[in-house]
């Protein structure tokens, strides 16, 4: 069992339900933006979110749109990103940390490179790392739109390290997929919110206490 992240030259990290325990204020936004969807929508949106947390809201949100009958147009998704970005920005800074990840993060070796792959959109997750004072720990960050798969690609390639040698934190499916089609190793941090952990046996986490 993974018990140690010091042997990893090249360390991914997911950022919601990873690095701050953020994953239901997400949730709760994406309900919060169809108030007269009918509660059968709503839970299929919710279901949808969980199962596919580390999909971009980007690809989303046309999707919920289209579920609640509305439209979704390009000035209308830009209209209900700007209601999500509004609703999360401060919630998701003000959230809970994962138990034991800022130790987790400031001992990263002087060797090692850390990076960011969120579906959270670039900009916004650049915010948030300052506002948390964690950005100048990550060597890369990455947000939507780019995909997990080619953010990790592009770091193997650029700073030459093997797949062995590297390893996604992710709590979603979507993490789990990126890090299969790129060859590198997985570890997941168990949350409550999806029946893929039960289905999971690899390693896993519920904090990183204890972690060295």
């Amino acid at each position: 069992m993974l018990n140690s992240l010091r042997h990893f030259k090249l360390i991914f990290w997911d950022f919601d339900g990873v690095i701050k325990d953020s994953v239901d204020v997400k949730t709760d936004a994406y309900l919060a933006l169809f108030p007269e969807a009918p509660k059968n929508i709503l839970e299929k949106i919710k279901s949808h979110h969980l199962e596919y947390g580390g999909i971009s809201r980007l690809e989303k949100i046309p999707i919920y749109l289209d579920w609640v009958g509305i439209k979704p147009t390009n000035q209308v998704v830009s209209e209900y990103l700007d209601q999500f970005a509004n609703l999360v920005v401060q919630k998701v800074i003000s959230s809970p940390w994962v138990p034991g990840v800022e130790q987790m993060l400031k001992q990263k070796q002087n060797q090692q490179k850390f990076v960011i792959v969120t579906g959270t959109p670039q900009t916004e997750i650049e915010e948030i790392l300052v506002q948390l004072k964690i950005n100048s720990i990550f060597d890369r960050i990455f947000g939507a739109p780019t995909q997990k798969s080619k953010a990790i690609k592009w770091a193997l390639q650029n700073y030459k390290i093997k797949m062995e040698d590297s390893l996604l934190i992710g709590d979603s499916k979507t993490d789990w997929f990126a890090a299969e089609e790129t060859g590198i190793q997985f570890l997941l941090r168990e949350t409550e919110n999806s029946d893929f952990f039960s289905q999971y046996s690899g390693n896993k986490i519920k904090d990183f206490i204890g972690f060295i």
